[in-house]
């Protein structure tokens, strides 16, 4: 049986992210050097593509507010843009330096707990308050949805909550960690979040091609 579109654009994804998380594992525990197809690294070719499912996935929902005079996907619009905004920026690592300065008198590196320092429960602080703003602004474009497009949406959300599992759960208990385990769930933590996004790319491009609104299945 022949794949509709949207699956081929989803299994092309999903192709990459898992050679870059292959890639990351390969350079970790081998001998072999992938040094600018790591997951874990900050400006290089995994992260860029990541950066591109952020944006694909507002341009996608930009062009559901307009081709369906939805208003809703104008507002969720922010929330992949943001989320560029943040990655690309570092918000959360500046802010969280802030943050950790404001509760800590000394270097905002001190560790309070085994590795777990000060910036790091700075950056915790900071992206559940972000994570909680954003919710807001995802229940406001539920709340002005249709119950298709609400069935919709909550596809998407289920995609967000397992992007802020690896996000928020992960990084935070990896950083207990050291040495070999450490690296492990290093890899695991930035891989993780790049399947959910796929997801939602492919999720969006089929809601906007298909005109019956059958999501992936």
């Amino acid at each position: 049986m022949e794949l509709k579109n949207s699956n081929k654009f989803l299994l092309i994804l999903l192709v990459i992210d898992c050679i870059f998380i292959l890639l990351s594992f390969f350079d970790r525990f081998s001998s072999l050097n992938f040094n600018n197809f790591l997951v874990q690294s900050d400006g290089l070719y995994a992260e860029k593509f990541q950066y591109l499912k952020f944006l694909g996935i507002a341009i996608l929902s930009l062009c559901l507010a307009i081709k369906r005079k939805a208003i809703q996907f104008f507002i969720f619009t922010t929330i992949p843009l943001y989320l560029y905004w943040d990655d690309s920026r570092s918000l959360h690592e500046n802010f969280g330096t802030k943050i950790a300065s404001f509760l800590h008198e000394g270097s905002h590196v001190d560790t309070l707990i085994s590795n777990f320092r000060y910036q790091d429960i700075g950056e915790i602080i900071y992206m559940s308050l972000m994570a909680f703003a954003l919710l807001i602004i995802f229940l406001i474009s539920f709340k002005l949805s249709d119950k298709f497009q609400k069935y919709f949406l909550k596809k998407i959300l289920k995609l967000f909550l397992v992007f802020g599992f690896f996000a928020l759960f992960i990084d935070s208990i990896h950083q207990l960690s050291g040495g070999l385990i450490y690296d492990l769930l290093t890899i695991v933590e930035d891989g993780g979040e790049m399947i959910p996004i796929s997801f939602m790319a492919a999720y969006f491009f089929e809601y906007l091609t298909d005109r019956r609104n059958k999501l992936i299945t």
